[in-house]
């Protein structure tokens, strides 16, 4: 399995790419998924509004966008995360800008495997278990 991290925004926060990369993996196996490959794009917030509205027919902002390339049950996949909508959330949520650009990484991985959250009972479930895998990825920082 591959899992690369491809930064194309000047300020984005650094990731250890090997624990990055360890979250990534530990998804999957909770989520009892296998991936071929995932790519993680860091870009800006004019980026990802082009490639919303060139591959979703959307023409607003948002914070990130996964796209399923599999034509198999394995996962390959890419996730674009807007660095512009991290920080101004992270503002707004008052973390630290790693932890919402990790929020919106997991996110992304969440929706490779399956998950939805389109309705308010969704976005709840999946709020919920992404911030398990966030607390554990800053608790395993700490204590090791």
């Amino acid at each position: 399995m591959r899992i690369n991290l491809f930064v194309d925004y000047p300020r984005a926060p650094k990731f250890e790419r090997v624990r990055l990369t360890a979250l990534v993996r530990r998804i999957l196996k909770e989520e009892d998924k296998i991936a071929d490959s995932i790519n993680i794009v860091l870009v800006s917030d004019d980026y990802l509004l082009e490639v919303n509205r060139k591959f979703l027919n959307h023409n607003y902002r948002t914070d990130v966008i996964s796209f399923d390339l599999a034509d198999t049950d394995s996962i390959e996949g890419e996730i674009y995360v807007s660095v512009d909508r991290a920080r101004v959330q992270a503002r707004r949520y008052d973390v630290p800008l790693e932890k919402e650009v990790l929020r919106l990484i997991v996110h992304g991985v969440l929706h490779l495997c399956g998950w939805d959250d389109k309705t308010r009972s969704q976005k709840l479930r999946m709020r919920k278990r992404e911030n398990a895998f966030i607390e554990s990825f800053f608790d395993r920082r700490d204590k090791g």
